[in-house]
């Protein structure tokens, strides 16, 4: 195995361990037997636990399709499309949680363990998202067509709802709908909107 791909290896079984136990609950050892490694492989590529735990971080990250959702937000902006703006909001949530549950694992564990280095390269990459959000409903609200209110909660908001559904059904694994994200999304795009837009 070159080491290019034992590398991609051992990131893969620490993702894994690291979902299920989180950073302190996880031994490189435990890490090893799941890449089917001799412990001192990792350390050939890491120098210690915390350096594998932080590239696995650097990694998930690196998998959010951050350069897609802007574009997706920004189109829809361009448009006033209100809904396309919220739906993209909630799909492009539950869209994480499908594809990236062990990642959004081990993001759960490093706010729980306290890991503010994680987390601030996440938020980090997500800020353009929440910075764009927050302008298109602020120009919105004086163009008099959503209500008054303050575009960081409305943004807490619309995230928070997807987020929780996303937690339960994926991280959770309740098995409460059989409604496809698509449609999920759609609902609470139109129950959404119908609480923030400027009645007339």
């Amino acid at each position: 195995m070159s080491a290019t791909d034992r590398h991609r290896q051992l990131l893969d079984a620490a993702l894994t361990v690291f979902s299920r136990k989180g950073f302190k609950g996880t031994t490189t050892k435990e890490i090893a037997a799941a890449a089917g490694v001799a412990e001192a492989v990792i350390f050939q590529h890491f120098p210690s636990k915390e350096a594998l735990y932080n590239a696995v971080l650097d990694a998930g990250i690196g998998d959010l399709d951050t350069v897609q959702a802007v574009e997706t937000f920004r189109n829809c902006m361009e448009r006033g499309d209100d809904e396309g703006v919220f739906r993209a909001v909630f799909l492009g949530i539950l869209n994480h949680y499908r594809t990236t549950p062990a990642f959004q694992r081990v993001i759960l564990f490093a706010a729980l363990e306290g890991h503010e280095q994680g987390l601030n390269r996440l938020h980090e990459q997500r800020a353009p998202l929440f910075k764009m959000f927050q302008e298109y409903v602020k120009k919105r609200q004086q163009e008099g067509v959503l209500a008054d209110g303050d575009p960081f909660a409305i943004m807490v908001g619309a995230g928070g709802a997807a987020h929780h559904y996303g937690l339960i059904t994926s991280i959770m694994n309740a098995k409460i709908s059989d409604i496809p994200d698509e449609d999920i999304a759609d609902q609470l795009t139109r129950i959404f909107l119908d609480g923030v837009r400027k009645t007339k």
